[in-house]
């Protein structure tokens, strides 16, 4: 397990911009920043290097730092369980809207994401997404208080040359029947309004919808997910 204080040794690269890219810093501005010694920072440095969260190179101008995917779990993991920690109990959310016709771009995506969306979600998604439009004010709350609960989150990656952003997932119950989940990628073509939804099954067929019919949404709280 993770130790708290390389954990915020993380944190605190993560808010230079260390997640995202590689970033330029000595071991006297990152103690400053930590509240701890020269020395110490430059030895918590090395744990994360050897454990595997941070890539380094020693430059010049200091130490060129970048978080790993390893370490971007690590802080992933520590921020599903704050939001976990801080989420008060209250009633389900549940969001309605009605069913639209995609742009045909979701079975593609589906595909290449798959094995990330099997290993997150335990179930080999449909090629395919249900898009469904959020068009009253009740609902489009909800949405809101969805995206402020843990969400699962599906790293990015390169593929055949192109790069993937970040995928949020969201378990939802669909009609109280399909078990599924609201999947908002990092780049998306979709207005705000438009929910995408991933299940095992084409959910159209399987509970026989077309456009324009209404769906109920109902949140499945991370922790209570299988």
């Amino acid at each position: 397990m993770i130790t708290p204080d390389i954990w915020f040794t993380l944190y605190s690269l993560s808010k230079k911009g260390a997640i995202h890219t590689k970033t330029i810093l000595t071991t006297k501005g990152l103690g400053e920043m930590m509240g701890i010694s020269q020395q110490t920072a430059s030895r918590r440095v090395a744990i994360c290097v050897d454990e595997g969260y941070v890539t380094r190179v020693h430059t010049a101008e200091g130490m060129l730092l970048q978080i790993t995917d390893k370490g971007r779990q690590e802080l992933i993991h520590i921020m599903t369980s704050l939001e976990i920690s801080f989420t008060p109990p209250q009633d389900e959310i549940v969001i309605e809207g009605q069913i639209v016709t995609g742009i045909g771009e979701g079975a593609y995506y589906i595909d290449v994401y798959s094995t990330k969306l099997k290993n997150a979600l335990g179930f080999k998604p449909h090629l395919g997404t249900l898009n469904v439009k959020v068009n009253n004010d009740e609902s489009r709350k909800a949405v809101g208080r969805m995206k402020n609960s843990p969400p699962l989150v599906l790293t990015g990656f390169r593929h055949k040359g192109r790069t993937f952003g970040d995928v949020i997932c969201y378990r939802v119950k669909v009609n109280d029947e399909i078990e599924g989940a609201v999947v908002i990628a990092q780049r998306t073509h979709h207005s705000e309004d438009i929910l995408e939804i991933v299940a095992a099954v084409d959910i159209r067929n399987a509970l026989k919808l077309g456009d324009d019919d209404t769906v109920r949404l109902v949140l499945v709280p991370l922790h209570l997910g299988t």
